[in-house]
């Protein structure tokens, strides 16, 4: 059956979503002051754009910049700020030389968010600068999220996204009516994600993916899920089901590049992308 909307719903829809925005941009406003924890994503593009709109030259963004951060979303990170003059501080942040992050036991999520949570928190004092605007969103509830009882425990950040109900769904929908690039970005996590629970996370490793991710992109379309699973001997390559084909077709060329940084076995997951394979979850 087709179903065929009308020009009636796709104004009601509309309407919605500029709702949605309003609603996002008076809950920010009301905060007066505050900064954006920018990670470059999907979530916090937007987060960091409405804080723009609705405070101006009260609104800055913060961004950790940490080798757990892929060189692309960097580059993107500071395209996005210089396209809507969004006032960008990068704060230097190195998580590999906390033992209790790189041992990467199921806390690991937890423990990496109250350290980048007391990093900002730091500046944002430094600034006088009384809020800290994180990405959450309703769909974060519904997954098992360590980082979340960070924040909880932090007494500045907030999560306008979370507050006025926004979904994943939402936050794309009212990114695209606004226009911005980050509308149809792949959902991204940080570099360590990669890395299964219980290897120790080393530089080595963390290198390897982001620049085994550079090599693997260029055999995918754009904007196409990617996630290259590696434990320092196997790498597992996640990415939309609908990709697999092709990319088993070129996974010799793809086997020979990695093979240069020193990734001997590879392999591509039939199953597709997975969200947080690698991560060890509570039964």
């Amino acid at each position: 059956m087709i179903s065929v909307i009308s020009a009636t719903e796709e104004r009601d829809d509309l309407r919605a979503v500029k709702e949605k925005y309003r609603e996002l941009t008076d809950s920010i406003r009301k905060l007066g002051r505050a900064a954006t924890a920018f990670s470059g994503g999907v979530d916090s593009s937007l987060l960091a754009y409405a804080a723009k709109d609705a405070l101006g030259y009260d609104a800055y963004a913060f961004t950790l910049w940490s080798p757990l951060l892929p060189g692309d979303d960097k580059r993107e990170i500071l395209s996005f700020a210089a396209r809507y003059g969004i006032r960008l501080f990068k704060i230097e942040h190195y998580e590999l030389s906390s033992n209790d992050f790189c041992e990467n036991s199921p806390e690991r999520c937890y423990v990496c968010k109250s350290a980048r949570l007391d990093a900002l928190a730091s500046l944002a004092e430094e600034l006088d600068i009384p809020w800290l605007l994180d990405g959450s969103n309703i769909d974060d509830l519904n997954d098992w999220r360590p980082g979340m009882r960070a924040l909880r425990e932090s007494k500045i950040a907030r999560s306008p996204l979370l507050e006025c109900g926004l979904s994943k769904k939402d936050i794309r929908e009212i990114s695209s009516y606004l226009g911005l690039p980050t509308a149809v970005k792949p959902s991204a996590a940080c570099l360590a994600s990669r890395i299964p629970t219980g290897t120790v996370i080393t530089k080595d490793l963390i290198l390897k993916i982001d620049a085994g991710e550079g090599m693997i992109k260029k055999y995918l379309p754009a904007n196409a899920q990617l996630r290259m699973r590696y434990d320092g001997r196997t790498a597992k390559i996640e990415t939309d089901r609908e990709n697999i084909p092709s990319l088993s077709q070129s996974l010799v060329s793809i086997s020979e590049e990695l093979a240069l940084i020193g990734i001997a076995d590879v392999f591509i997951e039939e199953n597709g992308y997975v969200m947080g394979s690698a991560t060890a979850r509570p039964k």
